[in-house]
């Protein structure tokens, strides 16, 4: 086995720090040090390996934290792996704070993991947090420093990049899954009435028209009970204000019980 290294995170606090966001923001390094081993170390199954605390020492609020797979026997110690995910969260936390070089791979879940880790100091205007590898000497390897300010500024640009990595939602979405919330009793109608709901675009429903007659025939009057069903279906989506405002059906693909 070789030489111990600990995650020691301090968090040193002006006002009192709701336990909600100091759960949420260790949960979130812990799982955001799951998503690291997954992506840079293919011969550690992520999945076992947990960051267990180790020890809660007096002061603000320091957490030393220490990388265990719990299933192993002996537990197997993944000190090593400690030090490079504290570079990787320096590495996306510089870009975010001070728009230095972009990370590879952005995705959501460490834009998500890396915002509520922010979210005890970036509410306490005096705040810091510290986080740090240490070995049994107490030698620090690396370390990280984030302020109030740092942490507010780190947030606003988590939110602009989990914006621009949204899908756009104005457009042809093809072979998705559409169900009735309401509709009329005209198969001719076009009118306000029909209502449907497609879940991988929007979670309310919308008002839906047809590109002909006999697609709202074959969708509506030709099911013996539409509302059980569930429509494979291409759509063409209009917005307002980037929220779904019309569904235009324009292919019916497949129909099955929901």
């Amino acid at each position: 086995m070789g030489e111990e290294i600990t995650l020691t995170i301090e968090i040193k606090n002006e006002r009192p720090i709701e336990l909600l966001d100091l759960a949420k923001s260790l949960i979130s390094m812990s799982n955001e040090y799951r998503h690291f081993l997954a992506e840079h170390d293919p011969f550690i199954a992520a999945d076992d390996v947990k960051l267990y605390i180790k020890e809660i020492r007096s002061g603000s609020i320091i957490a030393e934290l220490a990388a265990l797979s719990p299933y192993a026997l002996p537990l197997i110690d993944h000190a090593e792996t400690i030090t490079e995910y504290i570079k990787h969260i320096k590495v996306w936390y510089k870009w975010l704070s001070e728009s230095d070089k972009k990370p590879e791979n952005i995705n959501k879940s460490t834009l998500e993991n890396l915002n509520n880790i922010l979210e005890p100091i970036a509410k306490d205007n005096g705040a810091q947090m510290n986080i740090a590898s240490l070995n049994i000497q107490g030698d620090m390897k690396i370390n990280l420093t984030i302020g109030s300010n740092d942490a507010n500024a780190a947030q606003n640009a988590i939110r602009r990049a989990l914006n621009a990595l949204k899908e756009p939602v104005t457009g042809i979405h093809q072979s998705v899954v559409m169900y009735w919330a309401q509709a009329r009793n005209d198969p001719h109608s076009n009118k306000a009435g029909d209502r449907a709901k497609i879940e991988s675009v929007f979670s309310g429903d919308v008002k839906v028209m047809f590109i002909n007659d006999e697609l709202k025939v074959k969708m509506l009057f030709d099911e013996a009970h539409p509302f059980n069903k569930a429509f494979i279906v291409d759509v063409a989506v209009e917005t307002i204000n980037g929220k779904p405002a019309l569904y235009k059906i324009i292919k019916l693909h497949d129909v099955f019980d929901k």
